[in-house]
């Protein structure tokens, strides 16, 4: 189901980690404080190592259950963090009505997984979590954009949705001319189209020093009144 992750992945984050990822894990870290659910209980999904997660962040919920659906990755995470989920599974059950009731009042954090998956129609999948998440507080960070020999400038984002066109003008090649260049558009900035009241972040990720993602980070702008009701 996954385009990525693995033991390529977990090889990546041995080498990179601690002289590129850096921008990305302060902005992830940011981006997660704004979020900032008051809820004691996180449901995560796709996290991999962890790697992405401040554990210090990650210290403000007294249970965590997850899925994930590489094995080498949850024994990184419990390593990194100190924390040991629930993991309830190797695959969320996507498009299943339903789907997020068993968990209760637990926040929701899809952990840069949206734009790694395979979707095989945007528009019902975006339905799908416009219903299934209406009563839940919830946040996604996910790739919009991707590609090999460029950067992306994100002076100009705010806080409202980047549509395709403005995020292509991010986009910065490095050296015209010179080696590979490509840029690749992920499914996962449309499956919000038809939410309302949203609140965006933009970051960049350098995964690699030729491989760089553009970052798009979503959650809504209020909780849903029966979680306010019940605080």
């Amino acid at each position: 189901m996954s385009r990525s992750g693995g033991i390529p992945y977990h090889l990546k984050a041995m080498l990179y980690r601690k002289s590129r990822w850096g921008v990305h894990e302060r902005e992830t870290a940011a981006f997660l404080e704004r979020w900032n659910p008051p809820e004691k209980e996180l449901l995560l999904i796709g996290p991999s190592g962890g790697y992405s997660l401040p554990r210090a962040w990650l210290g403000h919920f007294d249970r965590v259950l997850a899925y994930e659906p590489d094995l080498l990755a949850r024994k990184i995470f419990e390593r990194r963090h100190g924390v040991k989920p629930l993991w309830l599974g190797r695959y969320f059950p996507f498009g299943k009505p339903g789907a997020f009731q068993p968990f209760g009042a637990s926040a929701v954090l899809f952990s840069n997984l949206l734009g790694q998956i395979e979707i095989r129609n945007v528009r019902k999948f975006g339905n799908w979590l416009s219903e299934e998440l209406k009563e839940r507080n919830w946040a996604s960070f996910h790739d919009a954009l991707s590609g090999y020999g460029i950067d992306f400038d994100t002076e100009d984002a705010g806080r409202e949705r980047a549509l395709l066109p403005v995020l292509k003008k991010w986009v910065h090649v490095r050296n015209p001319g010179v080696g590979r260049i490509e840029v690749l558009a992920h499914d996962a900035p449309d499956l919000f189209a038809n939410f309302t009241d949203l609140q965006y972040s933009y970051w960049q990720w350098t995964l690699t020093p030729e491989h760089t993602f553009l970052t798009e980070g979503v959650f809504p702008r209020k909780r849903p009144r029966a979680e306010e009701e019940s605080c």
